[in-house]
C-alpha cells in the first residue's frame, strides 16, 4: 500500500499543474460476431448438365454451374452491369483501343495454382480460334487484336476499335492454361478438366442425378459461407415444387405458369425475372413498302392494347416490353407499354400519312392502293399465331387490313430474313441476344443493338449470316449517332445516357414493335438469406454474390 501511495505521489509531482493524472483504463476487446457458416444450398436443375462449355452454356443449369465455378476479368452484377472480377482495375488509352487490366494479388485456381496474366492471354487466344457460332465468339475474334501479358499480374488487350461492350464480354470465364495447354478446348467436355477460380469447385458429379460443388476456401472475395451448392436434376416442375415443400430443395426456377405450384411451398419467397430473348413484330421499312412510314407503324401501335395481347397470347407467361434491353437491367430505360389504346390518334396519324377511308369502305387507301399487307408468322407456334391474329384484329379497327400468314420457318419464313426481303410484317424472336442462338448470354450480356438497327448492317444482296441482322432495313441518322456513341463511351453514366437516347429513338420510329419476353419464377426457401439483406430474385444473375449467402439457423 505504501509503495502504491509513493508511486501516485511521484506521478503527481511530475504533473505541471500538480493535480493527479488519471490512470489509463483498459479498452475492452470488441465483440466479434462469428459469420453464419455451414449448410448446403440445394438447387433444382431442370436439365442434366452432361457437357460443360464455359463460354457457351446451353441450359439454365449449365449457366448457373459456370457462374459458380468460374471467374472472368469482369463479372455482371444483379443489374447486369460489368464489375471488376479477376481484374482489380483497368485503364484505357486515350483512343480506347488499348486496355490494361491489373489482376488481383490473391488469385488461385481450385487446385491451388496461381492465376496469372498468361491464363488470360491463353483463354482469349483460344476462344478467338473457335468458329464464331455466337456473338461473343464473333466479337472476340473481330474486336480483340492482341493480348499481351506484361507481367504476372498485368495484361494488355489491344482492340481493333474503341468498343464498350467488351467489358461485359470479358466476363467470359478465364481458363487454366497449366491444365489445358495443347488441348482442343472447342471439343473438350470441361467435366474432364473442371478447374476454375470461382467461389465453388467441383466436389462430385453423378450423371443424371446431381452436381455437388464445394466451397472454394481460396476464393479471392473470401471463402463462401455455405459448405456446398448441390444441383439436383428434377425435370418435372411439380416434382421440384414438392421437393421444395419437403425441404429437399431450397431454390427452384419454374415456368411462370407454375405460381399455383409455388403457392403450396410454405414460406417460399417467390420472385420472377424474364428470359434472355424476346418476341417482336418487324416492319419492312424499305421505300415502297406500306410500313416504310413511321406514322403508319405508330398508328398500328396505338391501336393495340399490348399488355392484354401478351396476356391472352401467352397465357400470362409473357411480360410486355418496351425495348430489347433486359427488363430490370442497368440499360432498361424505355418503359413497357400500357393498356392505353388511342384509336383517335391512330386514325389521325394515318390520315396525315395520306391513308384515308374511302366512302362506304373499311380499308384505307392512298392513290387507289389499299393499306393491306401479309403478316408472316411461324405456323408451329400457337402463341405467335394468336398474337398475330390479335394484331390483325386491332389493325382492322383503324382501317389496316392484315392477313395472317402462318408458314414453315425452314422453307418459307427464314427466306424473309434474307434478300430480297419479301415481306411487310414478320412476327419473330431473338433468343439469347440479337441474332444469337446461345442460351447463356446473360453471363456476357450487353444492351448494344447496333447489329439490329444500324444502316451498315443492312445487306442488300448477299445471303450470308449478316443478312438477317438489320433485315427490316432500318436507317436513321439520329439513332446511329447515339448508338455509335454508346459503343465508344467507357464511362457508365455517359454510356447509359447515350443508350437511353438511342432506345428512345427506336421507340419513336418503331422498326420493331416489341411484344414480350417470357418470365421465369424463382422460388427460394425462407431458410436462405445473405449478409447483404434480401436476395434480388427479379434478376437472372441473383447468384452474383453467392459467397455471402447463408442458411438461417
Amino acid at each position: 500500500m505504501a509503495g502504491a501511495l509513493l508511486a501516485l505521489g511521484l506521478l503527481a509531482g511530475c504533473a505541471s499543474n500538480n493535480t493527479p493524472t488519471p490512470l489509463p483504463t483498459a479498452t475492452p476487446e470488441p465483440t466479434v460476431t462469428p459469420l453464419p457458416r455451414g449448410g448446403n444450398l440445394t438447387i433444382r436443375a431442370a436439365d442434366e448438365v452432361a457437357e460443360l462449355r464455359p463460354w457457351q452454356p446451353r441450359t439454365r443449369a449449365e449457366e448457373q454451374v459456370i457462374e459458380l465455378m468460374y471467374s472472368g476479368l469482369t463479372y455482371l452484377d444483379d443489374k447486369l452491369q460489368p464489375r471488376p472480377d479477376l481484374a482489380e482495375r483497368w485503364d484505357a488509352s486515350a483512343d480506347g483501343r488499348l486496355i490494361t487490366f491489373t489482376l488481383r494479388t490473391n488469385l488461385t485456381w481450385h487446385d491451388g495454382t496461381p492465376v496469372t496474366s498468361d491464363d488470360v492471354a491463353y483463354t482469349l487466344g483460344e476462344l478467338r480460334t473457335i468458329s464464331p457460332t455466337t456473338s461473343l465468339l464473333a466479337d472476340l475474334r473481330a474486336r480483340v487484336a492482341q493480348v499481351t501479358p506484361l507481367n504476372a499480374s498485368t495484361v494488355e488487350i489491344s482492340l481493333t476499335e474503341r468498343y464498350a461492350p467488351i467489358f461485359a464480354e470479358l466476363a467470359v470465364p478465364i481458363l487454366p492454361k497449366h491444365l489445358l495447354n495443347g488441348k482442343n478446348i472447342a471439343e473438350l467436355n470441361f467435366w474432364d478438366a473442371p478447374v476454375g477460380s470461382g467461389p465453388f469447385k467441383l466436389e462430385k458429379r453423378e450423371a443424371g442425378q446431381s452436381i455437388s460443388l464445394a466451397a472454394n476456401p481460396l476464393f479471392y472475395r473470401g471463402p463462401p459461407l455455405l459448405d456446398r451448392v448441390v444441383f439436383a436434376v428434377a425435370p418435372d416442375a411439380a416434382v421440384a415444387a414438392k421437393a421444395m415443400a419437403d425441404g429437399q430443395l431450397l431454390l427452384a426456377e419454374l415456368p411462370a405458369d407454375s405460381r399455383p405450384i409455388t403457392a403450396t411451398v410454405p414460406d417460399a419467397r417467390v420472385g420472377e425475372y424474364v428470359e434472355n430473348g424476346y418476341y417482336f413484330l418487324g416492319f419492312n421499312t424499305r421505300q415502297g413498302r406500306p410500313f416504310a412510314d413511321a406514322q403508319v407503324r405508330n398508328a398500328l401501335a396505338k391501336a393495340i392494347d399490348m399488355p392484354a395481347l401478351v396476356r391472352e397470347a401467352t397465357g400470362g407467361v409473357g411480360r410486355a416490353i418496351g425495348s430489347d434491353a433486359a427488363p430490370g437491367s442497368w440499360a432498361d430505360v424505355v418503359p413497357p407499354p400500357t393498356s392505353t389504346v388511342d384509336l383517335a390518334q391512330a386514325r389521325a396519324l394515318l390520315d396525315e400519312a395520306g391513308w384515308r377511308v374511302p366512302d362506304g369502305g373499311a380499308v384505307r387507301q392512298r392513290d387507289g392502293k389499299p393499306l393491306a399487307a401479309q403478316l408472316f408468322v411461324r405456323g408451329d407456334d400457337q402463341r405467335r399465331i394468336k398474337a398475330a391474329n390479335l394484331i390483325a384484329k386491332a389493325a382492322a379497327t383503324v382501317g389496316i387490313s392484315l392477313t395472317v400468314q402462318p408458314a414453315d420457318f425452314e422453307t418459307v419464313l427464314s427466306a424473309r430474313y434474307m434478300p430480297p426481303y419479301d415481306f411487310d410484317l414478320l412476327l419473330g424472336s431473338w433468343v439469347g441476344g440479337a441474332g444469337d442462338p446461345a442460351f447463356g448470354d446473360y453471363l456476357f450480356y450487353d444492351p448494344d443493338n447496333y447489329a439490329l438497327f444500324h444502316s451498315s448492317q443492312i445487306n442488300q444482296g448477299v445471303a450470308d449470316m449478316r443478312a438477317a441482322l438489320n433485315f427490316v432495313g432500318f436507317s436513321d441518322a439520329q439513332y446511329e449517332n447515339q448508338v455509335v456513341a454508346a459503343r465508344q463511351i467507357y464511362d457508365s453514366a455517359q454510356r447509359t445516357d447515350a443508350l437511353q437516347r438511342a432506345q428512345q429513338r427506336i421507340s419513336e420510329l418503331k422498326p420493331y414493335l416489341f411484344l414480350w419476353s417470357d418470365r421465369r419464377v424463382a422460388a427460394l426457401s425462407a431458410k436462405v438469406t445473405t449478409l447483404d439483406g434480401p436476395i434480388n430474385k427479379s434478376t437472372p444473375l441473383y447468384l452474383w454474390n453467392i459467397e455471402r449467402w447463408h442458411l438461417v439457423k
